[in-house]
């Protein structure tokens, strides 16, 4: 089975799900950010990963241009 196979409904999001931060309230955002809902403090825990391996990403990205226009 191929991409083309699949129909495209499979690929989109049922109704209702927040697929990002942009999506919610000030108020639901405070709520999620103080809240001691253990599934809050997963999102919390894992978005705090995500940020430290994005910085760590861009690091060596520059890196790896900036080695690689320093040599040329």
């Amino acid at each position: 089975m191929t991409e083309k196979d699949i129909p495209s409904e499979e690929f989109t999001l049922p109704p209702g799900v927040i697929k990002g931060l942009s999506e919610l309230s000030r108020d639901q955002f405070l709520e999620l950010m103080s809240s001691e809902h253990p599934a809050a403090k997963d999102f919390r825990r894992h978005h705090k990963l995500e940020f430290k391996y994005r910085i760590k990403s861009n690091h060596s990205l520059n890196e790896f241009y900036r080695d690689r226009f320093l040599k040329e």
